[in-house]
């Protein structure tokens, strides 16, 4: 799954079960992060505070003007 605006970013789950972020950059290569399966309710409860944390922040900030 590549995650949308972020072409560069792909998330997969592995056959043992670890959550995978890799990144290709240009200058640097691949990067790799790999999470245990025993954290990823640790890493998703994270992830959805960030959403609502973002979503709470873009609802706040004022429109552009064009």
């Amino acid at each position: 799954m590549l995650i949308k605006g972020q072409s560069d970013i792909e998330i997969y789950i592995t056959d043992g079960g670890y959550i995978c972020l890799k990144q290709n950059q240009e200058s640097e290569g691949d990067q790799l992060i790999s999470i245990a399966p025993a954290y990823a309710t640790k890493v998703a409860s994270a992830m959805t505070s960030l959403q609502e944390f973002a979503q709470r922040k873009f609802e706040k900030s004022s429109p552009a003007d064009d």
